[in-house]
């Protein structure tokens, strides 16, 4: 577990670091509360955050408040104030600032060794709430809230002049595959694509039914189009049993840039446009669309 402790004493911080480091912990400590912060901010694997309510230049309940911000719905993180005032007040006003618990100093270390236990046991249990709602349950990609979340992080976190291409893939004839093989073997199918679609495909998320949403940081639509023929090759090349009958399927892929000065939306309509050409054209085939023109208006 990695904790980071915040407090103003350097002989608090010793003492602590040396009973969580002995327990196994990795810890980190700071005295001044900003420094604390950006180190939490920037550093994803802090599981607990131990913190004096007497501390600058941020305050303590300021603190508690502006971590529980950064860290946002996706990241576990358990914070534990420590405060010589023991009124019911004091517990009341850090909770209602984003403390998870609350201890009176001195610490004690039994008790803090068992505070961390708790701590570790709900952090589990947040990471694996966490990956069920951002995992498409039969394929284990991600599921479309996911996808599109990481792409507007994906969007921040390149450069305006850096590519990022955005493609819909979906298999072709799919009801056709289930009403002949039964909806087991549709399941297979659908999770082997979305397999055969992540060895090639950085970012990969099962939109619903038999559609995916594919994307390639950093790569323009044409070197995208490479990728993505790879994968329909793959897919057409993949042999499926049923019942001692082996089959093939196809898919179709729409392919389209994202560029830094418009919404996520308009690039995914514009690889839907992309999308329904190539199966309007016979299928198993892709894709690329560029045209302003099909963006909403």
């Amino acid at each position: 577990m990695h904790v980071v402790i915040v407090d103003p004493s350097r002989v608090v911080q010793q003492k602590l670091a040396a009973e969580l480091e002995a327990a196994g912990c990795h810890v980190d400590c700071f005295s001044a509360s900003d420094l604390a912060l950006r180190h939490v901010q920037q550093t994803r694997s802090v599981d607990v955050v131990l913190t004096s309510l007497e501390l600058a230049p941020i305050p303590g309940l300021e603190l508690c408040w502006n971590l529980r911000t950064i860290v946002g719905e996706k990241r576990p993180l358990h914070i534990i104030v420590m405060s010589s005032n023991s009124s019911e007040r004091a517990l009341a006003e850090a909770l209602d600032c984003g403390a998870d618990d609350f201890t009176v100093k001195p610490v004690r270390q039994e008790e803090l060794t068992a505070r961390l236990r708790a701590a570790n046991r709900i952090i589990t249990m947040q990471r694996q709430l966490i990956v069920l709602a951002q995992t498409d349950e039969l394929t284990g990609a991600m599921n479309r809230r996911a996808f599109l979340s990481l792409m507007e992080e994906k969007r921040r976190d390149l450069d305006p002049g850096d590519s990022l291409t955005v493609c819909l893939l979906d298999i072709d004839r799919f009801k056709t595959i289930n009403d002949t093989y039964g909806h087991d073997v549709g399941d297979t199918v659908i999770s082997k694509v979305a397999e055969l679609a992540g060895e090639e495909a950085p970012i990969v998320a099962r939109l619903g039914g038999e559609e995916y949403a594919l994307a390639f940081p950093v790569l323009d639509s044409t070197e995208a189009a490479h990728w993505c023929e790879v994968i329909r090759k793959a897919v057409a090349a993949h042999a499926f049993e049923s019942d001692n009958v082996t089959f093939h399927v196809t898919c179709s892929i729409g392919i389209s840039a994202w560029h830094p000065d418009e919404p996520l939306g308009a690039a995914l309509k514009r690889a839907d446009v992309a999308l329904m050409d190539a199966k309007q054209n016979g299928r198993d085939q892709i894709r690329v669309e560029e045209r302003a023109e099909h963006l909403p208006a």
